[in-house]
């Protein structure tokens, strides 16, 4: 039997960033991956941005957040030598006066203006772009390529004798008082960073989870702009197309694109849009949300050394690096987890 301090099953976002906060703190880890050909992580936008909803309000933990996840994310760079982390300003456009002066007001609010760049009552004049009352333009704002992560984190796993590629079926976990054992493996625990998978696994039924589909396009287009534009939908430049999403679909409970979600996302577009996009490619995938939009972050109720790491929703690439860290110092040093993110609650 192989003996390691924590398994990890799933290598998404979630797995890879807690294997990385765990084996920092001196933990030996093995991660069990099935390596899914579609998956929330290799699809995700990759957005992270302090101010959102139609109330445009500051975002759940945005002062815990968004202060420090530039250079968590730029330090993850260096030490995978790969590039996948771009800081982005986001202009968020009125949809009404009403708005416009809504926000004047909040502008003014306490804790807000590390997170605004500047405001603008009028259209910023960039050629098709459909904001004739103007718009704000958000700070700490900015995209992780996931996908692009999460490849360069598994060539380093693998490097580490740290990554086995495995559909981890649950009748094969024998969960002892002191121990887990896992195939070849035994440990002392086992988090599962499963992402849409955990609401089917027999140990978390009793948790409430919330799949929510999104679709999203890339494309090419005229359109010249440095900076992502979000108004019911998001508009990302990156690299040589647009990207457009995102659908959010709770009934529609698969990976597939479809043609209804192409739809939705050409409709919304062309309110932000004027001109025209080429589509060549369409992606989707399910975002792992719970009831409450909280993620499920600790140990099962039952079994002392099982645990979850999953439920970041459309909002992993901020909440994910932070709870990563507060889930590593729980299990190496005992510092107490926030109640609001317990599996029990």
């Amino acid at each position: 039997m192989q003996k390691r301090d924590i398994l990890i099953v799933g290598q998404g976002l979630a797995g890879s960033l807690l294997a990385l906060e765990l084996e920092k703190r001196g933990k030996n880890v093995m991660i069990l991956d099935n390596n899914p050909i579609v998956s929330s992580s290799k699809v995700a936008a990759g957005l992270y941005n302090p101010i959102t909803g139609r109330k445009m309000a500051k975002t759940w933990l945005a002062d815990e957040l968004f202060p420090n996840l530039s250079k968590y994310y730029q330090d993850l760079e260096k030490k995978m030598n790969t590039r996948f982390h771009f800081s982005k300003t986001i202009y968020r456009p009125f949809n009404n006066i009403e708005e416009q002066n809504d926000w004047s007001l909040r502008t003014m609010e306490l804790g807000y203006a590390p997170y605004i760049k500047s405001t603008s009552s009028h259209s910023i004049e960039v050629d098709q772009l459909l904001d004739p009352l103007g718009g704000f333009f958000v700070n700490n704002s900015g995209m992780v390529d996931v996908a692009t992560l999460v490849s360069a984190c598994k060539k380093y796993f693998k490097a580490q004798d740290s990554y086995i590629e495995w559909s981890v079926p649950s009748e094969a976990l024998e969960m002892e008082e002191e121990k887990i054992k896992l195939g070849s493996f035994v440990a002392n625990q086992i988090i599962f960073c499963e992402g849409p998978m955990a609401a089917i696994n027999p140990l978390w039924s009793d948790l409430k989870f919330r799949l929510v589909k999104g679709e999203i396009l890339d494309g090419s287009c005229s359109l010249t702009i440095d900076h992502v534009v979000s108004k019911g939908i998001f508009m990302l430049p990156y690299k040589n197309y647009l990207r457009v999403g995102s659908t959010y679909d709770n009934h529609n409970q698969n990976e597939e694109p479809t043609e209804k979600g192409s739809r939705e996302l050409l409709n919304r577009l062309s309110k932000l849009y004027s001109g025209n996009l080429k589509v060549l490619k369409h992606q989707a995938g399910l975002r792992p949300a719970t009831f409450d939009r909280r993620p499920f972050v600790g140990f099962h109720h039952k079994h002392k050394n099982v645990a979850i790491f999953n439920g970041f929703g459309s909002k992993g690439v901020s909440l994910i690096p932070y709870f990563a860290m507060s889930l590593a110092d729980h299990i190496c040093f005992g510092k107490k987890m926030p109640l609001e993110v317990n599996p029990l609650r």
